[in-house]
């Protein structure tokens, strides 16, 4: 294939872009080097972007030394907008996201039950947008399986969801994204913190009323060949129970490691509509720190088998427990010390997420509406 032709092309401009995007601010002559195309090719291709609404210029950058002083680009955050979903098992939040990443909140709502009615009042929050804002794309985090290939949910497990056709109950004519909400995190980590920039592997555990995770194996996202990988709150932590989980197996590690399960072992009454509300009371009261501390060897246990099986870098905690403090964690961290294998946990690191207002999920919506917008670039 010649260097030259349209496909070339593209490449070289969505490549450029992404750079952009992982690199912002950055120069032309920063952008020649680290793509090793020539000066022309790149002041060709960003001038397109420039032109396109992709990306401004911010102002330049000098040197000590005589010589032309460097014009920064940076991408124009306002350039497509995309309405994104945070489903929840008991509440639904939306926001609008940005070409840069961000999220801005617009609201919540209680999820309902039946996958009509909750893509119904999809399309309405959308049609009420439309009328004051041009939006590129719809995306979604759900706290279950996707198919992204079919933009289908496969299962859903806590909201009894099961093969339902996003797409076809949707019915836009803005392209619809969706991915499993543990798989948005890490995209929000990747894309947002600093000391995720250059990790290769990594972990993200979504906590709630269920228990996601998000795999990063050689700094890509793992789906696995039918987009079931990562149900690590699936797997059997307790071969004797006889409890049966909704996605049919026993024993399930989320029974032990899920807000769930604190609420139902916290000795008091706890006032709340629905387990979000529960957990964030119970988070509040003198007395609850032995069952949180409970909670937090229960994390650990599943995080052993996870750090033995991928060695990650890093195993970011996110969900409802992010905001829990440094006792939550450092105990975590020695459960997983003295029963995870040596090496494996000898340079493992175990954080809270970087987001709080906003879900980590939430703005991993917008991050994979950016990424696809990136790869439909022409």
């Amino acid at each position: 294939m010649k260097y030259n032709s349209p496909w070339i092309k593209v490449l070289n401009k969505r490549n450029i872009l992404k750079i952009v995007h992982e690199n912002r601010p950055v120069s032309r002559s920063e952008l020649s080097e680290i793509t090793g195309l020539t000066p022309s090719s790149v002041t060709r291709i960003t001038k397109e972007l420039i032109e396109e609404g992709f990306v401004r210029e911010i102002g330049s950058e000098g040197k000590n030394s005589p010589g032309r002083r460097r014009i920064l680009l940076d991408i124009k955050s306002e350039a497509f907008l995309s309405l994104v979903f945070d489903v929840g098992v008991n509440v639904t939040t939306y926001g609008l996201g940005y070409f840069d990443g961000t999220v801005v909140l617009g609201g919540s709502f209680e999820t309902p039950r039946a996958p009509e009615e909750f893509f119904a009042k999809v399309r309405e929050i959308f049609e009420r947008y439309s009328l004051t804002n041009r939006i590129s794309r719809v995306s979604l985090s759900v706290p279950g399986m996707v198919n992204m290939e079919e933009n289908r949910i496969l299962m859903a497990p806590n909201l009894g969801w099961c093969d339902v056709p996003i797409v076809d109950l949707l019915q836009l004519d803005v392209p619809v994204l969706a991915d499993n909400e543990a798989n948005l995190s890490v995209l929000a980590e990747k894309y947002h913190s600093e000391d995720m920039k250059e990790v290769k592997e990594a972990v993200f555990i979504v906590v709630r009323e269920g228990v996601g995770t998000g795999v990063l194996i050689d700094g890509k996202l793992y789906r696995g060949p039918t987009y079931t990988a990562g149900e690590a709150g699936h797997m059997t932590v307790d071969m004797r129970s006889n409890r049966r989980c909704h996605c049919s197996n026993k024993g399930c590690w989320e029974f032990y490691a899920s807000i769930n399960w604190a609420i139902e072992n916290y000795e008091g009454k706890l006032e709340g509509k629905n387990a979000i509300e529960k957990f964030a009371a119970l988070k509040k009261r003198e007395n609850s720190r032995k069952v949180l501390e409970k909670l937090a060897q229960n994390i650990a246990i599943g995080i052993v088998n996870i750090v033995n099986i991928f060695n990650p870098e890093i195993v970011i905690l996110g969900g409802e427990v992010q905001d829990l403090g440094e006792y939550f964690y450092r105990i975590i961290q020695e459960e997983v010390k003295q029963r995870a294998l040596k090496d494996a946990a000898k340079r493992l690191r175990i954080r809270p997420s970087i987001f709080g207002t906003i879900s980590s999920n939430l703005v991993g919506a917008a991050v994979l509406a950016v990424e696809n917008i990136i790869e439909n670039v022409t």
